[in-house]
């Protein structure tokens, strides 16, 4: 069974809803408040889980109810948790969430025994990798440790894939040893921006700065989602865009990115070419948005084939 290792936070969501979202120093009357499980490395795990790919999630929990409910979270929805390390010190990691009614959110990650998730725990789960094809990776963690992991993961034969996100303010603090191994980078605009230096005023500029991005870090693809506006895949052969699908209406756009993200690897997992990975990645995305939280929200690979087949690009 092909397989995806995903290295990274498991947090759980504190989510309030409001009409719109509020300016600094603001307060506003809410219209829901909602906890669910999430951090994008276990919404990524869950989200190759429900595309039928052997999914193993590397992380850290505290000892504490919310660790508890995280794990039992992802094994509901198929993750293998073996690797999913239990802190005796510090708490669960949490992302207090803030969305309106137009989708908008924002959100403080304080990432608790997520953050220490460091290199002697990916050695001592170096089995894991073993068992997958693929080593999927993003920014809520330690950056030395997704470094080492990086390189644990070329070292096994995988092919690497990252979701640079949250981006760090400057480039420059990345570890230059990440880009050594990465295959595939995933950003969003926000992040493409911050790690390019350029702007993005549509989709032209979303191609040029895809291009620069596969050059500077001498990556062999960028893909770089645009929300609304789809997404673009730069290779060293050409760029491709990939026009959104319609959706009736929008909920809320947490966890749309790692539904993307976890789409695109499990679908590389199971043979299929970066192309169409893009493809069925920008399906999962589009209908993450149209029902609300991260877990749940997720589709299964019968959902995005349904809805692929509704739609066009």
């Amino acid at each position: 069974m092909p397989g995806v290792v995903v290295v990274g936070s498991v947090h759980v969501d504190l989510v309030a809803s409001a009409a719109r979202l509020p300016r600094s120093g603001e307060t506003l009357p809410g219209t829901g408040f909602a906890i669910h499980p999430g951090g994008k490395g276990g919404n990524q795990a869950v989200q190759v889980a429900l595309i039928g790919v052997r999914s193993i999630m590397i992380g850290r929990v505290g000892r504490d109810p919310f660790g508890e409910r995280l794990r039992a979270a992802l094994q509901a929805k198929g993750v293998n948790t073996t690797y999913l390390i239990e802190d005796e010190e510090a708490p669960t990691g949490a992302s207090t969430v803030l969305t309106g009614e137009n989708g908008d959110y924002a959100s403080v990650i304080v990432p608790g025994a997520a953050g220490r998730l460091g290199g002697g725990d990916l050695e001592r789960a170096r089995s894991a990798f073993d068992q997958a094809d693929v080593l999927l990776l993003q920014l809520e963690i330690d950056q030395q440790t997704v470094a080492t992991a990086v390189a644990m993961g070329k070292a096994a034969g995988l092919s690497v894939v990252l979701n640079a996100a949250p981006a760090p303010a400057d480039a420059a603090q990345l570890p230059a040893r990440i880009w050594d191994g990465v295959d595939v980078l995933i950003v969003n605009q926000v992040e493409a921006e911050m790690l390019s230096g350029q702007a993005i005023a549509d989709g032209p500029a979303a191609e040029g700065v895809g291009v620069t991005l596969l050059r500077r870090y001498a990556l062999s693809a960028v893909v770089v989602t645009l929300a609304a506006d789809g997404a673009v895949l730069a290779r060293g052969d050409g760029v491709l865009r990939y026009a959104a699908r319609p959706i009736p209406s929008v909920v809320d756009t947490i966890g749309a990115g790692d539904a993307f993200a976890g789409t695109l690897a499990g679908s590389l997992a199971r043979g299929a070419t970066l192309e169409e990975a893009v493809r069925l990645a920008n399906a999962a995305g589009a209908l993450a948005v149209t029902r609300a939280g991260a877990y749940d929200a997720l589709p299964t690979a019968d959902a995005i084939q349904a809805f692929m087949g509704s739609s066009r690009d």
